[in-house]
């Protein structure tokens, strides 16, 4: 493209010194212009859609916050009805997954 350009002022300036006539100039750019190629337009990027998800993939932060709640539940029932005290049984599966959570998050630390 550089060696065009050159070549169209080498041509402007022998026109201007009187060289050559305005028609033999203009015939030489078109000449030179044509020999150009047209370019392409892409059309704007855009990103390819990014995949659904499918039903075996893992599920979210919410979804794995209400699988420990339902776990938590369960735990609850079944151990205060092995004790016989909702409480106590409430109590103790609180403290069992406190320390899962808590332990859950040292290991991410390190």
């Amino acid at each position: 493209m550089t060696a065009i350009f050159e070549e169209i002022r080498r041509l402007e300036a022998a026109r201007k010194k009187g060289d050559i006539t305005a028609a033999a100039f203009a015939e030489a750019k078109g000449r030179l212009l044509e020999t150009v190629e047209d370019a392409t337009v892409l059309p704007p990027f855009e990103p390819a859609p990014q995949p659904r998800r499918s039903a075996s993939a893992a599920p979210g932060p919410w979804g794995l916050m209400l699988m420990g709640l339902c776990g938590a539940g369960l735990l609850t029932f079944l151990t205060g009805r092995l004790i016989g005290d909702l409480t106590i049984a409430f109590t103790l599966v609180a403290t069992v997954f406190a320390a899962i959570v808590i332990a859950a998050f040292r290991k991410l630390e390190g």
